[in-house]
């Protein structure tokens, strides 16, 4: 058990009691910290939650409850922060900080938040992670760096961040996956990456990453993978490569067992190798839609029982029925623009659950 954390609940009580002269505290004490032109109620378990959003503040309110677990400064025109600024809130769960002007931030501006879980640091103008700031944050769990100008990521940013299972990145100006920087986040679940200017995806780019579920690539400049750029996402279950600039289909997903969700339509892929998917048999749904694909082997689609929708749009260089084997239970297939002449007889018996088939020919 970690102590320190139980230090924190231990003490909970003692200190509402001197905050109240013995007694449990009723709201209206609560409500005796709220900054001025804040909005502030009793969150359930005695604690406070406080909302100085859009209230154009340009600092932090200096005298907020230390019962505070949650903090909204959104939307204000704060600009700085100053080290150790909320010194006496070890109970505050979560921070909002978004829709500010923050360009940078210091070490220790987070000193003392033991028990922070949900950072919001959003729509702001951060060129970079901040290099300390964030680190040993032992409780965090999401935290929010999306809609900034970020273009460098500190490798050393994230040490401490034992409990991180949300991070999003989107939105900046990322040109390469900051590989160093994500080794220390063994406990991410979900990241999102999309909306910034990566070209290149390198071997091992997410190698620490083994309990990650969800991975947003989309809207990127990304013409190239490594060959073992997914290894070690062995937890993996969405992976969104929709919207970049790949000119070959993505071999280095053959890694991924667990993928159940897969995008790569509108990029520039023109054939679907023999066996495509054959690391993938969890595969629920492909979306490929809007990539000049004008080839796909015959045995591209086989053994991938879970899959439920097949559609593929223009591939004029199909000659015959792609060989559905081991994946029996398609829902709906679409084949159009392709060169097939005939139907096999066992298309009915091979595809029991099919309800919808829809074959057009190129003329």
């Amino acid at each position: 058990m970690d102590t320190s954390r139980l230090g924190v609940l231990l003490s909970l009580p003692v200190l509402l009691q001197l905050a109240t002269g013995g007694s449990s505290p009723r709201s209206g004490v609560l409500l005796r910290g709220c900054p001025t032109h804040c909005h502030c109620e009793p969150d359930g378990r005695m604690l406070l939650r406080v909302d100085c959003s859009d209230l154009g503040l340009s600092e932090l309110p200096s005298n907020l409850s230390v019962f505070t677990s949650y903090l909204d400064l959104s939307m204000n025109n704060i600009s700085q922060l100053l080290p150790n600024p909320l010194p006496s809130l070890r109970f505050l769960e979560e921070l909002r900080l978004a829709g500010n002007a923050l360009t940078y931030i210091p070490k220790g501006a987070f000193t003392g938040l033991y028990s922070l879980k949900v950072l919001m640091l959003q729509n702001n103008q951060l060129r970079q992670v901040p290099t300390e700031a964030l680190q040993n944050l032992r409780s965090l769990q999401s935290l929010r760096l999306d809609a900034n100008h970020i273009s460098y990521v500190p490798p050393g940013c994230f040490s401490g961040l034992h409990s991180l299972r949300h991070l999003w990145l989107d939105d900046n100006a990322l040109t390469e996956i900051p590989v160093q920087a994500f080794r220390s986040l063994s406990a991410l679940q979900a990241m999102t990456l999309a909306l910034n200017k990566i070209h290149h995806i390198p071997d091992y780019a997410f190698g620490n990453l083994s309990s990650l579920v969800v991975l947003h690539l989309h809207n990127n400049r990304i013409h190239s993978l490594g060959k073992k750029c997914f290894d070690g996402l062995h937890s993996l279950e969405t992976l969104d490569l929709n919207y970049n600039n790949l000119d070959e289909f993505p071999t280095a997903i053959r890694t991924l067992s667990n993928l159940k969700e897969l995008g790569f339509h509108s990029n520039n892929i023109r054939s679907i190798p023999e066996k495509a998917f054959v690391g993938n048999p969890s595969l629920i749904t492909i979306h490929f839609y809007d990539n000049p694909i004008q080839f796909v082997g015959r045995s591209a689609f086989q053994h991938l029982p879970e899959l439920r929708t097949l559609t593929l749009n223009g591939a004029s260089q199909i000659t015959e029925f792609p060989d559905l084997t081991g994946t029996a239970n398609l829902e709906s297939l679409t084949l159009t623009g392709a060169q097939i002449s005939s139907l096999p007889q066992t298309v009915c018996n091979q595809l029991p659950n099919l309800q919808v088939l829809c074959v057009s020919v190129r003329q």
